[in-house]
């Protein structure tokens, strides 16, 4: 019944979709203080980016610039066509898989993270498939540089990156070095404005941060219990994907390709860095987003996506209430 009400590509599912996700968040404006969830930026204090005593505000703030990044990733499947469908679903996806992370450590700064993630993301995809842009790979590695600020796991996304554009234009050294160069410049900035200024002890500041220990993101707390159902509903798209991949044109196949390679990524930071943390999650709802929407719109058999989505669904509303 969800998949079917919000597949089409009517306008009036945007309002539609704004309007339960700002119903899902309502408690969250006025009863959740994202103070309490640390930026995990190298160069800036804990709430720097908060606004001092306004709870309401700094999570309109926050909601505003998911459901940004959501309508963002329903203009990216527009242009590039991952998904069979002109829909506005992939944003309900995103939402709700975002939804389901607040709580991390770290979630205000991936939130932030993501938005720079995208824009690269988009930039990649730029790129003619006859001929390789040096320029949109440099502004992707300025772009995941900058994204580092705040979540310094991210600049891993690099190698992702990397893949997909061995698989668009094969193995290029020119390209990836011009996307490390990029990735670079952005602390080059911070590290003469640091020296210049006499503030060296901001490295060992830097320093505590990247060495911060937390916990494996899976356990047998309430908060893993929405990880579990995440990675449930991810491993069964993927395993609709790679039955199916045959069906895709070549092109998308290979932007599905670099985003199998973006999950594994993710994947990988989150159980061998242990400073990632559970934030690491947050990260892939980029991919999750493509991976889950594709599923649910796709198939021919509507049982198994309204279920899947219903309790995708179910574990967002579930999650807000009880947390």
């Amino acid at each position: 019944m969800f998949v079917r009400l919000l597949k089409g590509p009517q306008p009036s599912n945007i309002l539609l979709i704004i309007l339960f996700s700002v119903l899902l968040w309502l408690k969250l404006f006025w009863t959740h203080d994202f103070e309490s969830q640390k930026y995990f930026a190298p160069f800036l204090s804990t709430g720097s980016i908060y606004i001092n005593g306004q709870t309401f505000l700094s999570s309109i703030i926050l909601f505003s610039l998911i459901i940004f990044e959501a309508f963002y990733m329903v203009r990216l499947n527009f242009k590039y066509i991952f998904i069979d469908k002109r829909t506005f679903f992939p944003a309900m996806v995103y939402i709700l898989w975002m939804t389901l992370m607040i709580g991390n450590s770290y979630f205000n700064a991936t939130v932030i993270a993501n938005l720079f993630i995208l824009i690269a993301f988009e930039d990649i995809l730029k790129t003619d498939i006859k001929k390789l842009n040096i320029n949109a790979l440099f502004r992707t590695g300025i772009l995941l540089g900058l994204a580092t600020f705040f979540y310094w796991p991210v600049i891993l996304i690099l190698i992702p990156f990397w893949l997909i554009t061995i698989i668009l234009h094969g193995l290029n050294w020119r390209g990836i070095s011009t996307q490390i160069l990029g990735a670079i410049v952005p602390w080059m900035f911070v590290t003469t404005y640091y020296f210049l200024s006499g503030q060296n002890e901001v490295w060992m500041e830097l320093w505590q941060k990247l060495s911060i220990s937390h916990e494996l993101p899976l356990g047998k707390d309430m908060m893993s219990i929405r990880l579990y159902i995440l990675i449930f509903l991810l491993i069964s798209a993927m395993l609709y994907h790679f039955t199916h991949v045959i069906d895709k044109k070549i092109i998308v196949r290979k932007y599905y390709s670099g985003l199998f390679w973006f999950l594994v990524t993710i994947t990988a930071a989150v159980l061998i860095i242990p400073s990632a943390g559970q934030a690491g999650v947050t990260l892939a709802a980029i991919p999750a987003t493509i991976f889950l929407s594709n599923q649910y719109l796709v198939t021919k058999n509507n049982f198994f996506p309204e279920v899947n989505f219903s309790l995708l669904t179910a574990a967002a509303i579930l999650w807000i209430v009880l947390y």
